[in-house]
């Protein structure tokens, strides 16, 4: 780790620090949430927004200040700023610390629902998920609860409980589809994970065993996504036709991704089209909230 680089830190710098891309779909996912109940937002949907990317930023922040050893000796993270001393610790802790209140404080304004959802989420992340990731293989596990957080506390922020089909419909989407994005991640980058001290499933399985794991979750995950809507009747039927030509669609390309001869194109192809129908699925909910 290059904590003595003395150049002046840039506005990607602090950018990447807070992984803007991440904190921004983790605000979309929270947004979906709210849009799911009120489709007519007020200024309770702008605090939402506001306090969920600033606390996603802040927990990532704190994320790669916590993690800026085992970033530094891996390629793929090397370059994070905390890392690579772009950021020093200290500065990095700082900025955490800050955008970490502030979300806190906008959440709750919102309501003392999505006010401990988000607490619950940064300790979770931050805490449990990377503290177990040293522990064990496992912890995908936490880390998985983690992205189903958000779309709740955008519901709550709405007014709505937590025991209703839509958002429990979305947030168990959220967690199963949480586990073959890390089992894809772990497919391309395991070699650097164990090198940088992290527990992986690789002491245990190859990765023939792990691609199988990764498809069969997802395929399961369909199937849950699927059935729930319609024997549930969470959605209109226009949106829960669209949900299953959508999933269909998804899947079927997922499935000749996996089985590409080109391995690492395959692998990279399978991991951004899960990235793009969750996009896709929000985009569908958010649509069909405003013409139910």
């Amino acid at each position: 780790m290059q904590e003595n680089n003395k150049r002046r830190p840039s506005f990607k710098d602090y950018l990447n620090l807070v992984k803007i891309r991440l904190s921004l779909a983790v605000s979309f996912s929270a947004a979906t949430g709210y849009l799911l109940l009120d489709s007519d937002p007020g200024f309770d949907f702008a605090f939402l927004l506001a306090g969920i990317l600033l606390l996603t930023c802040g927990s990532s922040s704190l994320n790669q200040y916590t993690e800026r050893e085992q970033d530094a000796v891996m390629k793929r993270t090397m370059n994070r700023p905390a890392a690579s001393g772009a950021i020093s610790g200290d500065s990095a802790l700082a900025i955490s610390a800050f955008l970490i209140t502030a979300g806190s404080l906008l959440l709750f304004i919102t309501g003392i629902r999505p006010f401990i959802l988000g607490c619950s989420g940064v300790i979770l992340y931050n805490l449990f998920y990377t503290y177990l990731k040293k522990v064990t293989p496992f912890a995908i596990i936490p880390g998985a609860l983690v992205g189903s957080v958000p779309p709740l506390i955008g519901y709550t922020s709405a007014g709505g409980t937590i025991l209703k089909d839509q958002i429990i419909l979305f947030g168990v989407f959220m967690l199963l589809w949480q586990i073959p994005h890390f089992l894809l991640l772990l497919l391309r980058y395991g070699k650097e994970y164990r090198e940088a001290g992290f527990k992986t499933f690789y002491d245990w399985l190859n990765t023939r065993q792990i691609k199988m794991i990764a498809t069969f979750w997802m395929i399961i995950s369909c199937v849950f996504l699927v059935s729930y809507t319609y024997y549930r009747e969470v959605f209109e039927p226009p949106v829960s036709l669209a949900v299953f030509i959508l999933t269909i669609v998804f899947l079927t390309i997922y499935l000749v991704s996996m089985v590409s001869r080109d391995a690492e194109k395959g692998l990279k192809y399978s991991f951004a089209i899960i990235n793009l129908y969750s996009f896709l699925l929000m985009i569908l909910l958010i649509a069909g909230s405003f013409v139910s």
